[in-house]
């Protein structure tokens, strides 16, 4: 949202962004602090873990369907 929100960053570099969320909506995005404390930049790309439990209690930015299918992709063997 133009002037309320810069968007999101890559995890790596996401101390700054949750200090910005913390201080203007009072909460922190639970993707992105995992993503910052797991060093990882994009989850769906760098982190094995994806989708973790994380993603389905935040529910957003991908919906449980969407994450069911990507759990199922990413278990059968290619």
């Amino acid at each position: 949202v133009r002037g309320r929100c810069s968007g999101c960053t890559v995890g790596k570099d996401s101390e700054w962004k949750l200090k910005e969320q913390k201080e203007k909506l009072g909460f922190v995005c639970p993707i992105l602090e995992c993503a910052g404390r797991s060093g990882v930049d994009y989850c769906m790309r760098d982190c094995e873990k994806f989708p973790c439990e994380a993603f389905y209690q935040a529910g957003f930015p991908y919906s449980g369907r969407f994450l069911d299918v990507m759990k199922s992709m990413l278990k059968s063997p290619s």
